[in-house]
């Protein structure tokens, strides 16, 4: 369950990154950063339906974000995130660090798939590792500077909250393996605000540190669900699948 929606938070990063575009850029541009850029940390095809933005208000929402399963698994999406809806403080859009009112995230949604080899999310978490060595996403965050053009954009969001969220758990071929668990609401609170702004893979460890906490507080679900299946998995299909749902009840 550890697993389950680092994907989720590091779309919620390149959402809020997005956003430090919307005083300067048309809805389509940010629609094509968030796909571009979620393509390449997940190494999956995400894709946004819509993108709305009021320059004057510092408002916009995003609505139908989801990300493609890796191959070898089924043909729909991994992870659907619900409307994304942002505030931002407009006297600082301009500046350095940009100041992020509000984000909501509805009603997101993780198909857990099991197969040969382990899960869905296992393989996009596992890009989303090789990105994040390449882009050295554990270095400590430094005091803000004055922000010139080629400057990298630092952010303070004031909060950010996670709603509603479901996690579907598929096992193809192995009975009684199949359901679903409610993920507890999560709400983040001044992220960046004691350091003069965090960078975008900053804020994206904040966030999947509190969504891995989510997961586990809705694990004991999953191992009402499950029960004895993991012992069974093994015999009822080939490879790793029977694993990867022992790993999942932490047995």
């Amino acid at each position: 369950m550890r697993k389950i929606l680092i994907g989720a938070g590091i779309l919620v990063t390149l959402v809020v990154g997005a956003a430090v575009f919307l005083l300067s850029s048309l809805d389509t541009i940010v629609k094509k950063v968030i796909e571009d850029v979620g393509t390449q940390v997940t190494g999956v095809k995400v894709s946004v339906g819509a993108v709305k933005i009021s320059l004057s208000e510092g408002k916009g929402s995003i609505s139908g974000l989801s990300v493609a399963n890796p191959p070898g698994f089924s043909s729909d999406p991994a992870i659907k995130l619900g409307e994304i809806t942002l505030a931002l403080d407009t006297g600082s859009l301009n500046k350095n660090p940009v100041v992020v009112k509000d984000i909501t995230v509805a009603s997101p949604f993780v198909a857990y798939e099991m197969a040969a080899g382990g899960s869905n999310i296992d393989a996009i978490q596992k890009n989303v590792k090789a990105f994040s060595a390449k882009q050295g996403g554990g270095a400590k965050a430094e005091p803000a500077k004055p922000a010139g053009k080629d400057e990298e954009k630092k952010l303070v969001i004031e909060r950010l909250a996670i709603t509603g969220g479901q996690v579907k758990l598929a096992a193809g071929g192995i009975p009684g393996a199949d359901g679903t668990a409610k993920l507890a609401d999560i709400v983040l609170t001044n992220i960046g605000k004691d350091g003069g702004g965090a960078s975008s893979a900053q804020v994206a460890q904040k966030v999947m540190d509190s969504l891995v906490s989510g997961a586990l507080k809705s694990a004991s679900s999953f191992g009402n669900l499950l029960g004895g299946v993991g012992d069974k998995a093994k015999a009822l299909v080939p490879g790793d699948a029977g694993g990867a749902i022992k790993g999942l009840l932490g047995k």
